[in-house]
């Protein structure tokens, strides 16, 4: 690990620290609970893993890191849940109907990773980390790209909070599905060289953007009683967008 390296690891311990702080003094921890509680995973796992570079054996090392890379993904996977919760929480209905059929796209994800290449053993999950990762990524980011479909197509208002735990959210996603296609078509030439450089200054990149959106407590956009044709189009929305979701996951080719 390189002087640069250790100071972009500085800088993002300092940013989530900043982030829990910010929530603490905006008092809106309770509002997005999980996304910091992710962020708290997040700066935990830097503090220990950072300082382990340097001490630990090198395969004590990478069993840390990739078993902390495994629970983040499984803990961003709760943070999708709950932007979909607070988008949706005027519509009671759709939101309950979104949320189960997250709950099936993800275990039929999960299920999917954990068997892959496997013939149903869990052997593989040490020698191809990256691969598991890049699978759940791509279930994320379909998920993120329908709720802002949703949110969009039919004009549903959120804060300027929400909209800031959005967008560094699905950026931070897309960028580390583009990264890790780039690694498993280069190997190991791209993995020693561009990577530990790209994905930790991309991760402060989104970091700052949190920072920025969550400076302060935004209130909640007032939001009138939806119609019953209103309600009929955001579901049925909904349905369509998490429906694709399901045939894109369905069609996900094994590489």
């Amino acid at each position: 690990m390189t002087t640069f390296q250790v100071s972009i690891a500085v800088v993002s311990i300092v940013l989530e620290s900043l982030l829990l702080a910010l929530g603490f003094r905006n008092k809106i921890l309770s509002r997005y609970r999980i996304f910091y509680w992710y962020i708290a995973f997040v700066l935990i796992s830097t503090a220990i893993l950072t300082p382990m570079y340097f001490w630990a054996s090198g395969e004590r090392y990478a069993t840390a890191y990739w078993f902390a890379l495994f629970l983040a993904v499984v803990v961003g996977s709760m943070v999708v849940f709950e932007i979909y919760r607070t988008a949706l929480h005027s519509y009671p209905g759709t939101l309950r109907m979104a949320r189960n059929a997250l709950y099936f796209v993800f275990a039929v994800a999960f299920a999917k990773a954990l068997v892959y290449k496997s013939d149903g053993t869990l052997a593989w999950l040490a020698k191809a980390p990256e691969q598991l990762e890049r699978h759940l990524r791509i279930v994320q980011l379909f998920a993120i790209l329908a709720i802002i479909c949703v949110l969009l197509l039919y004009s549903i208002p959120v804060n300027r909070n929400l909209k800031g735990i959005l967008l560094g959210y699905s950026l931070f996603v897309a960028s580390s599905v583009f990264q890790l296609t780039l690694l498993s078509y280069f190997g190991d030439s791209f993995k020693h060289t561009i990577w530990p450089i790209i994905q930790p200054c991309a991760y402060v990149g989104f970091l700052l953007i949190w920072a920025i959106a969550l400076w302060s407590a935004a209130p909640e956009p007032v939001v009138a009683p939806p119609s019953d044709s209103n309600y009929d189009d955001i579901s049925t929305g909904t349905t369509r967008e998490l429906g694709k979701l399901h045939f894109d996951l369905r069609k996900a080719p094994r590489q």
